[in-house]
């Protein structure tokens, strides 16, 4: 069996998911794993190790939970028109306040512990330059 590396992953420039098993069919080498436990991988590592939350962070957690606009709007007690803003904000960190929530949020949806503390909710200072994930050691 032959791992892969995905770099760019979902536009998150900075997160690399390596050791992604592969299988030869008549097509070529193919993933050998379902690609929403790899999205689910990359999701928990942004919520656990406190990622700051941008729109593009935001959007690619929405979407893995396959959540709309509306419901995480409503789950958030905010309008789908506030959600879509952040969203169109790629690269601009949500406020702290909504960055808090968020994550608890996702947190609770994704099954991750995560700490209750407001300080410990917060993310970094800044946006990792590198974050590699294993996704065979995580799928275990």
């Amino acid at each position: 069996m032959k791992t892969m590396t995905i770099k760019k992953y979902y536009g998150l420039e900075y997160v690399t998911v390596v050791g992604i098993p592969l299988r030869k069919t008549q097509h070529g080498d193919v993933v050998d794993m379902d690609v929403r436990l790899i999205e689910k991988i990359v999701a928990k590592a942004i919520i656990q190790d406190k990622i700051p939350i941008r729109g593009i962070e935001f959007n690619f957690i929405r979407k893995m939970l396959g959540l709309s606009l509306g419901r995480i709007g409503a789950d958030l007690g905010i309008s789908a028109p506030a959600v879509l803003k952040w969203e169109r904000a790629k690269k601009k960190r949500l406020d702290p306040i909504n960055e808090v929530a968020v994550r608890a949020l996702m947190a609770e949806k994704l099954g991750v512990k995560i700490p209750g503390k407001f300080s410990l909710l917060l993310g970094e200072s800044k946006t990792p330059e590198k974050l590699t994930l294993n996704a065979t050691e995580e799928a275990a």
